[in-house]
């Protein structure tokens, strides 16, 4: 995806798409393209970039699931959300099969549900719509722009903690991070790209958003505080163990945590597999050895400061 994403709307009630186009502006994703039935859908994809498409299920002329099925002939990897006003398990249970990425009942706030996905959608494309609104300040200290795994995986689990994803798992891959991940009441992992070319305006975006309260994950007894707090105090663990090729599963009710570390073999150092699993007590633990850490690192700057 370049620039911000570019959005088609199937929608053949023109208040309907009206509704859903003020909604995803007051969200901050740009304008949808609107047309009003499949037929002008399917060629429009065929000579338009496009990068996230919403159909109604009740066109005129070919229906919603038909039309999803021409698109996809057209662009395969075309991410979908199909809406419908028609209340059966039926309906839905075809739109998966044909290939939707998720699915909107349209009941009382359904423009807001349907939002959200899209928003969720954009992260498994590219930081890109951060990137055009993001200026990395020049009194943020540089330890917090360092790709160090402290920081590029607190900034992972804030995205997380934000959109509600859960059951997850983290791959560092050549270029950066792959995240598979199950959306919230969705059924259908998700895929999820942070890239080591984004990282100077996602890190600067979660550092200066400190404070704000953005946590929509609820904790659980494995994880108290969410992915954020979580994965910056790993991060730190492995940036101190010299860690590399890192993986992090979630794993009810544990989380395994691999990758390659040095080991020492009689007076060399070579590297070799690192592997464990850490349980509710060791993640509580990691936990509080962090917030002791910056409890520790506050008081010093503030005797620094005089304060």
């Amino acid at each position: 995806m370049s620039g911000r994403p570019i959005t088609l709307l199937v929608e053949g009630n023109a208040d309907q798409a009206k509704v859903i186009s003020q909604t995803m502006a007051a969200h901050g994703l740009p304008a949808p393209h609107h047309v009003r039935t499949g037929e002008e859908a399917v060629p429009w994809v065929s000579v338009h970039e496009c990068d996230l498409c919403v159909v109604d299920y009740s066109l005129r002329g070919i229906d919603g699931l038909d039309t999803l099925i021409r698109i996809h002939q057209r662009k395969p990897d075309l991410p979908v959300i199909m809406l419908s006003s028609v209340k059966s398990e039926q309906v839905a249970v075809a739109a998966f099969r044909g290939g939707v990425r998720d699915y909107v009942a349209m009941s009382s706030g359904y423009a807001e549900s349907l939002v959200e996905m899209l928003l969720r959608v954009t992260q498994t494309l590219s930081f890109e719509v951060y990137q055009t609104a993001i200026a990395i300040p020049d009194t943020l200290a540089p330890a917090l722009l360092r790709a160090s795994y402290e920081n590029r995986l607190r900034a992972i689990g804030r995205q997380l903690d934000i959109y509600g994803y859960r059951a997850i798992n983290v791959s560092e891959v050549s270029g950066g991070f792959l995240v598979r991940a199950l959306p919230r009441d969705g059924r259908t992992a998700e895929a999820l790209e942070f890239l080591d070319r984004d990282a100077p305006q996602v890190l600067a975006h979660a550092v200066g958003a400190r404070g704000e309260g953005e946590r929509s994950r609820q904790g659980d007894l494995l994880l108290p505080t969410g992915y954020e707090d979580f994965l910056r105090a790993l991060g730190h663990r492995l940036d101190a163990g010299n860690m590399e090729a890192v993986t992090v599963t979630e794993l009810e009710p544990l989380i395994a945590v691999g990758g390659i570390a040095p080991l020492e073999v009689g007076d060399d150092v070579t590297l070799g597999p690192f592997y464990e699993l850490l349980q509710s007590e060791h993640i509580k633990y990691l936990l509080d050895e962090a917030f002791r850490r910056r409890t520790t690192q506050r008081t010093a700057i503030g005797r620094l400061l005089g304060r």
